[in-house]
């Protein structure tokens, strides 16, 4: 008889139900991008509270002509100095969080830092 167990295996499980290596790493490298992405948000957050700030300093804040612009180009800067490396602050929250994803049996004993 025909053996159908691997039908109702996801594909990213090995056959004993561990997680597959390219699981793995996949998660890895989404886990990557979405510290890079976090830290681009909190960066343009922070830089848009303080050209608020600044503008409030001489008094109300006045009506911005090109306030939507200026906030794309906070948000793009943000995003382009986090995928060039940023400060350092996504690499810390990867670093914490990347201890909880289940190593597979192929990587154990072998150092997966990714860069």
């Amino acid at each position: 008889m025909a053996d159908f167990s691997a039908i109702n295996r996801p594909n990213f499980l090995n056959p004993d139900g561990s997680m597959s290596l390219k699981e793995y790493q996949r998660k890895e490298r989404a886990l990557e991008e979405t510290c890079k992405q976090f830290e681009g948000q909190m960066f343009a957050k922070l830089w848009k509270d303080m050209l608020k700030s600044a503008r409030n300093i001489g008094g109300e804040e006045k009506k911005r002509e090109y306030g939507a612009l200026e906030d794309t180009v906070v948000e793009m800067v943000s995003e382009h100095l986090s995928e060039s490396g940023g400060v350092g602050v996504w690499k810390v929250l990867y670093d914490s969080l990347h201890k909880q994803i289940p190593q597979p049996v192929e990587y154990k004993g072998t150092d997966s830092a990714a860069s």
